[in-house]
């Protein structure tokens, strides 16, 4: 997500956001967490949470944290606890933005019930409360947060982030949970200490690096690690993938930027269509259910599965969901690296509908979401600008630590072993370069009352005004750098908006 930044006049009181009387619902039950702290990693529980039903238990591994993943818009979150005493709250884990932030209003929200399933935090019972006068805008790809930032206690895992910097909203729209933002800075300059930057600083992890796995839709594993990899999670060697440079991702905007070489069908006779060499650029998005393509990418895709039906009001292309229990895969190429996404993984089940999990890039920012993700084992290393990506798997868990350093993510081949291959032939004959239109057309009522993430932030609006919370002084430990403050009242700084 990325957000744009202008000076702010007013913002609304934060009571009107959120009725603090009121009692979470306790028919939310709260999964119970591994827990394991290591030299220099972190590690927290991930839970699967469908929605609407009860949630799963996913289990977490190194700074595991809870990430929840609901059929009915995927989401993948992590529990922390914030304040002291600390209050539990679940937010979307995001690579898609930097900034974190609490207590969406769940009466604007796209699903309210959902919302309000979930607890807030209660600033006026924590101890640790330290507020600031600094109010922002953040607008995302869907939806929008007021929030007012304050340096609170944040427990990650079983680690305490001390004054750390976060957001409380004042008021937001079309967003069901608060956020726990990822991402590097998106204008490519810190504007406060985000999360890795504090847990870096305070020497909870050794470099401002964490590996994800979000495990496939059946799984009841999955884990977000600070500082540290799992060669437990992956198979063969983790391929080290350069970042763009700011000045060549294709809105100018700072993100996990690769370049993607080609991608392919593996279909359950065995055969393999790939396409031509390709340099195109994607970013790996957390926040986002889907992933967006080239229009001819992901018409390529469509037309190589039978009987899909195209909604014109959505872009969704709807299919048989027989298709998802067929052995094949849907393939991603990354030089000499391939990541094989399962058609169960890829296709999204939602309210008895099968969705292919694409939709096209109109926007000019090809994102690979959750439905890549979940068959992806990846390593963010924000300090050296690389990502590493490997095939997912399970085969126990062994966490190795993050150093510092041009090699601090350790070179080490992950314990599993890739099944035994099936007799397969090739081709490059699936053609990406040209236009196809859809052979039927869905007329019937899709999915309604659905959350696909809030995609990446687009801009962000800073200032100071009316409060929410009234400031307690300036920290000691840090001191926020908002260049903002120094712009002339009115100055509009525009970001980039997915």
């Amino acid at each position: 997500m990325i957000p744009l930044r202008f000076l702010l006049s007013a913002a609304p009181v934060l009571a009107s956001a959120h009725d603090f009387s009121a009692p979470p619902d306790s028919s939310r039950q709260q999964n119970p967490s591994l827990v394991t702290r290591g030299e220099g990693f972190i590690r927290s529980p991930l839970n699967v949470l469908p929605n609407p039903a009860p949630p799963k238990l996913i289990r977490g591994r190194q700074n595991e944290v809870t990430i929840e993943n609901q059929f009915t818009g995927t989401r993948y979150g992590v529990d922390i606890d914030v304040g002291t005493p600390g209050q539990k709250l679940t937010l979307i884990l995001d690579t898609g933005s930097p900034d974190t932030w609490v207590n969406p209003t769940c009466d604007t929200a796209n699903v309210p019930d959902d919302c309000r399933s979930f607890p807030v935090y209660d600033w006026r019972k924590s101890s640790s409360l330290n507020a600031t006068r600094v109010t922002d805008i953040l607008v995302y790809g869907k939806g929008n947060a007021t929030i007012q930032y304050v340096r609170e206690s944040v427990k990650i895992g079983g680690a305490t982030v001390r004054n750390q910097v976060i957001g409380v909203a004042l008021e937001s729209h079309d967003i069901p949970l608060g956020i726990l933002g990822l991402s590097p800075p998106i204008r490519g300059v810190n504007e406060y200490p985000y999360i890795l930057d504090t847990m870096k600083d305070q020497k909870l992890i050794n470099s401002r690096a964490f590996s994800m796995d979000l495990r496939t839709v059946d799984s009841p594993e999955g884990a977000l690690i600070f500082g540290g990899v799992d060669t437990g999670k992956y198979i063969g060697s983790l391929a080290k993938l350069p970042m763009l440079p700011q000045n060549q991702t294709p809105r100018g905007a700072d993100r996990y930027y690769v370049t993607m070489s080609g991608v392919g069908l593996t279909y359950p006779d065995g055969l393999v269509e790939r396409s031509q060499e390709l340099e195109v650029p994607v970013f790996l998005d957390s926040g986002g259910t889907l992933s967006r393509l080239p229009r001819r990418i992901y018409q390529a895709f469509a037309s190589s599965f039978a009987d899909t039906q195209y909604d014109p009001s959505t872009g969704f292309y709807f299919l048989d969901c027989n298709v998802a229990d067929l052995e094949g895969s849907i393939d991603f190429y990354f030089g000499d690296k391939v990541i094989n996404v399962p058609f169960n993984d890829f296709i999204w089940h939602v309210q008895g509908y099968c969705v292919l999990g694409v939709l096209p890039d109109d926007d000019g920012e090809p994102v690979l979401g959750d439905t890549f993700l979940r068959a992806a084992y990846v390593v963010f290393d924000q300090d050296n600008r690389n990502l590493h990506l490997a095939q997912a798997a399970n085969c126990g868990s062994n966490i190795i630590a993050i150093s510092t350093g041009p090699d601090a993510v350790p070179s080490a081949t992950g314990r599993c072993t890739a099944p035994p291959p099936r007799p397969t032939s090739g081709n490059n004959n699936l053609d990406v370069t040209a236009e196809r239109g859809p052979t039927a057309t869905f007329t019937g009522v899709g999915p309604t009352g659905i959350d696909i993430g809030p995609g990446p932030v687009a801009t962000r609006v800073s200032g100071t005004g009316p409060l929410g919370i009234n400031p307690t002084g300036q920290s000691k430990a840090y001191s926020l750098k908002i260049d903002v403050w120094k712009a002339v009242v009115g100055a509009l700084v525009v970001g980039f908006i997915m």
